[in-house]
């Protein structure tokens, strides 16, 4: 009896402890908890923080704030899935909160599903349309889906909104270089360099302008500048050999060429370009040396097969005029069969005249080679009929 009396007190003593416990951890104010979770953010221990930001949660289940950092938590440990759940909880119950609409596009983006990001990234424009960086970032999205005017189109309302982000007049200039417009490349680089005259990305672009207009004491001029910041971009000082080398100052081309030598970056270019340096300067026997190096860096027994790579590429990203010209290449340097149905597929899918499409899906049906063999006699039976109808 009398130890049952003692088991009874003991049940009763843990049983009024563990109670306290939870009484205690109940009495500490849902914002004092809060607090502890952003100093853990903020350290960041983000699975400690998520420990209290999971009590904040249980006992506010409709606060868009603990839901939010719960998703940021997530995000920072690379648990995208979970992050993507507290995000789209957190919209459903503030559907304009500008970080849970932003974060969600950010994580489609870094997993490279652009097409699910883009609506978030329009959807802040429509929530605030005068906000410069909103515009850059959806600048950014077009380009990487493929859409160049409409990423122009961002950039440039970004800049209208933000005269003096030097990033946006960086891509701008970039992109007007790429595509022949020299005078908005130049204006707006100008724009750049007024506001920061020793930007690196901005000098290696008037680097290029210049290059791009054989003024090759202007290439030597903004590659200096930048070298004089400790700049040694490989593709930079390249050009820089090659101006110095239009100017007849060999020994400064040979220097520049000779540091890529050095780094082992040389390609087969380096080598023609010091090969003739080194002609210029009566130094037959080093020259003869760098055109050879040229010849074995310039001739690969793969080379057939970079192109065809390139070509796939090209045809995955729908660009199926490069994918053409890639495939010419690779059929040049091989006579495989397989690069005439990849040319006559690529004919066919860009060009609406359909008769060179027929031409190379019957050079490839008479070469012999099965693999594409049904599919060819297939699409060749259509593109008569097609063929037919146009006349």
């Amino acid at each position: 009896m009398k130890h049952l009396c003692t088991l009874s007190f003991l049940l009763l003593f843990f049983s009024i402890g563990a109670q306290e416990q939870v009484n205690s951890s109940t009495r500490i104010p849902t914002a004092t908890i809060y607090q502890e979770a952003l100093q853990a953010i903020a350290s960041y221990q983000f699975e400690e923080a998520l420990k209290y930001l999971s009590e904040c949660y249980i006992r506010e289940q409709r606060n868009v704030d603990f839901i939010s950092q719960i998703a940021y938590c997530h995000t920072q440990l690379g648990r995208y899935p979970d992050a993507k759940i507290y995000y789209s909880t957190a919209i459903k119950l503030d559907s304009v909160n500008i970080t849970a609409i932003s974060s969600l596009g950010s994580i489609y983006e870094k997993e490279r599903n652009y097409k699910k990001a883009l609506p978030y990234y329009q959807q802040l424009i429509e929530l605030d349309a005068t906000n410069s960086f909103y515009y850059k970032r959806l600048a950014y999205l077009y380009s990487k889906l493929g859409d160049m005017f409409s990423g122009v189109e961002a950039f440039l309302k970004a800049h209208q909104l933000n005269e003096r982000d030097i990033e946006v007049i960086q891509q701008l200039s970039d992109v007007y270089l790429r595509t022949d417009n020299l005078e908005y490349a130049e204006e707006m680089l100008r724009k750049g360099l007024n506001t920061d005259p020793n930007n690196i990305k901005l000098l290696h672009i008037k680097a290029r302008i210049h290059k791009k207009k054989s003024e090759h004491e202007g290439v030597i001029s903004a590659v200096n500048r930048t070298m004089q910041q400790g700049d040694t971009t490989d593709y930079y000082q390249m050009i820089l050999g090659v101006a110095y080398l239009y100017m007849d100052s060999l020994e400064q081309s040979i220097f520049h060429l000779n540091a890529l030598v050095d780094r082992e970056k040389d390609t087969e270019h380096t080598h023609h370009y010091l090969g003739v340096a080194y002609h210029r300067m009566d130094s037959l026997d080093r020259s003869v040396v760098h055109f050879e190096t040229a010849i074995e860096k310039g001739i690969s027994q793969k080379i057939e097969v970079y192109y065809a790579d390139l070509g796939s590429i090209a045809e995955e990203r729908k660009d199926y005029k490069t994918a053409i010209a890639h495939y010419e290449k690779a059929y040049e340097y091989s006579d495989d069969p397989e690069f005439l149905f990849h040319l006559a597929h690529n004919y066919d899918l860009y060009y609406k005249d359909k008769k060179i499409a027929m031409r190379y899906y019957k050079k490839y049906r008479d070469s012999g080679n099965t693999k594409y063999q049904q599919y060819t006699l297939d699409r060749i039976e259509k593109l008569k009929e097609i063929l037919h109808f146009q006349r």
